[in-house]
């Protein structure tokens, strides 16, 4: 088995073909990379034609695949790195991998990565702590390459249960909150709040950029309509996605004006949360948690899926108290230079590692906001 890094906007039909293959039968489902997503962010980012795809293949199948990103400073730290960072937000980058020969098939992986001139540390980020973490690791290790967890979180997570009511997952003071929000917001309204499914409806992610770039995200910078490419590259991936059936619109409406909007992916087995938002004019009656609640007994009325991934950022107090189950999410680094320079760079990663709680404490104490870049308001509505 070898490894191999291409250019994920020059692929070929067959080795796409072969990608699809592998997303079908991987250990654990990720969408955010498969085709469908990776293939309209190398089109339609600035810095797509930078996007290569490392993967594991023996006679034209593919046994694991991660996007890459050679970068020369990452996450303030001027070091040349190779990241799984391919997008401008991440939240879930498990790396696709075939149960068959799985060790293996890293171990290409990590080596076709260690072949590229200039490659000497692979940030590995966000991926579920399961099965594949345990792989790399075990990958990492057969080829003496040291390994790091520099990042490691509890998110909020939702397992398909037999109860799905309300009790099960808010606490009765702050259901009763809740119900009360709602009455008040009709009022102000004239209309009840209503929950509707648009995943068909060809207007729905137009609609959702819109209400994103109305709040809170364009004062941050992390609307979509704040960086070049990015709306194109949104609607071209959820066309793709739409095509096949696995896009989820989901909307707290009044009439037809979205309040709060959800958009969802579905990844075999598991429904993915990549989207969510809400109108801030009304942030004073918790429209985001409202969708999030419909929402959920949505999930367990209207999908068969057996999970959802709510792909949120570390520290989203909201999510980790209304979604009542927890998924650990784990970032590796994987120094790819098995040689006696490695030494450097494991000072340099262990520097790193020492100092980043403190610019951390240092940033929230100055900008007064988590180290995801969230403002509270983000925290109280919606996540991404």
């Amino acid at each position: 088995m070898k490894g191999r890094v291409i250019s994920v906007r020059s692929i070929t039909a067959a080795d796409e073909k072969a990608w699809r293959a592998l997303a079908e039968r991987a250990i654990e489902p990720n969408p955010l990379y498969e085709p469908d997503c990776l293939i309209p962010a190398a089109h339609h980012q600035t810095f797509g034609a930078e996007i290569g795809l490392a993967i594991a293949e023996e006679d034209g199948r593919w046994y694991a695949c991660v996007p890459t990103r050679n970068v020369k400073r990452w996450h303030k730290l001027p070091y040349p790195m190779v990241t799984s960072q391919v997008r401008r937000m991440i939240y879930q980058g498990t790396p696709l991998v075939d149960r068959e020969r799985s060790v293996e098939a890293v171990r290409a992986l990590l080596s076709g990565l260690a072949a590229q001139r200039g490659a000497r540390v692979f940030a590995l980020q966000e991926i579920t702590e399961g099965e594949v973490a345990t792989v790399v690791r075990q990958a990492a290790t057969a080829l003496r390459l040291p390994w790091y967890d520099f990042e490691s979180f509890e998110r909020g997570f939702l397992l398909r249960q037999p109860d799905h009511t309300l009790g099960s997952t808010l606490k009765s003071e702050t259901r009763r909150n809740l119900q009360k929000k709602r009455r008040r917001l009709t009022r102000e309204l004239g209309t009840e709040p209503e929950f509707v499914d648009r995943s068909a409806d060809p207007a729905a992610i137009d609609d959702y950029i819109a209400l994103e770039a109305a709040g809170y995200k364009l004062g941050i910078g992390v609307a979509m309509t704040t960086v070049p490419g990015e709306t194109e590259y949104f609607r071209d991936m959820c066309a793709r996605f739409a095509a096949e059936g696995r896009l989820h619109v989901l909307a707290l409406q009044a009439g037809d004006a979205p309040l709060a909007m959800d958009v969802w992916i579905r990844g075999r087995e598991g429904e993915f949360m990549i989207k969510t938002s809400y109108d801030q004019r009304y942030s004073a009656y918790s429209p985001g948690l409202m969708l999030h609640i419909d929402a959920m007994m949505f999930f367990h009325e209207h999908s068969d899926a057996e999970w959802l991934e709510t792909c949120t950022y570390n520290g989203n107090q909201l999510f980790l108290r209304i979604y009542p189950d927890r998924r650990r999410i784990t970032s590796l680094f994987i120094v790819l230079d098995g040689t006696w320079k490695n030494r450097v760079d494991q000072l340099v990663l262990r520097s790193f590692m020492s100092l980043r709680p403190l610019h951390t404490k240092f940033y929230e104490r100055r900008h007064g906001e988590a180290a995801h870049g969230a403002p509270a308001a983000a925290r109280q509505g919606a996540a991404d």
